[in-house]
């Protein structure tokens, strides 16, 4: 069974994935990395010259392809709980661990952010914080929350493979 970890930006999910996929000795994609290599340009050059739908058809494009591979720890984009579709393909083909963490906290690690395309001077914390309001429900909709608040990646990477739906 493949492990999608979804969750907000700054939720930890790309560093959480690789650390639970070296402890569980399987392999870690990046879907972010996947598009970027698949377009061979950054996602803000995507975002700025073909847009966020376009975007989002590249995630569901990528994420049909790891129906070939063998069982993986994926890190997906903020975004693709947005579609009912890409969902549906996760739950189909593994099981979903939303990193559920706070307003507050991904505030603080989004400030420090410089390469997120819906984070930039045109978009107010207002507007972030209700995009991730927005998407909330759709990040509950996961096998399995882990709250990492508090927690290092470390920890939120052992809380995951020590629960039962790894096991």
């Amino acid at each position: 069974m493949n492990i999608f970890l979804t969750g907000f930006m700054g939720a930890g999910k790309s560093t959480v994935g690789q650390l639970l996929a070296d402890r569980l000795n399987i392999p870690f994609i990046d879907l972010d990395v996947m598009i970027v290599q698949r377009e061979n340009r950054p996602i803000a050059e995507i975002f700025a010259t073909d847009g966020e739908g376009y975007f989002r058809d590249c995630e569901t494009l990528v994420l049909n392809a790891l129906r070939q591979q063998g069982t993986v720890v994926c890190a997906t984009g903020g975004g693709i709980v947005e579609r009912d579709e890409n969902r549906r393909k996760m739950k189909d083909i593994g099981r979903i661990i939303y990193l559920k963490t706070e307003w507050p906290t991904l505030k603080n690690r989004l400030q420090q952010s410089i390469d997120r395309p819906l984070i930039n001077p045109e978009k107010s914390w207002t507007d972030v914080k209700t995009l991730w309001v927005e998407r909330k429900v759709f990040y509950e909709d996961a096998d399995i929350i882990v709250e990492t608040d508090g927690l290092t990646p470390l920890e939120v990477s052992d809380k995951i493979a020590s629960s039962c739906i790894i096991q």
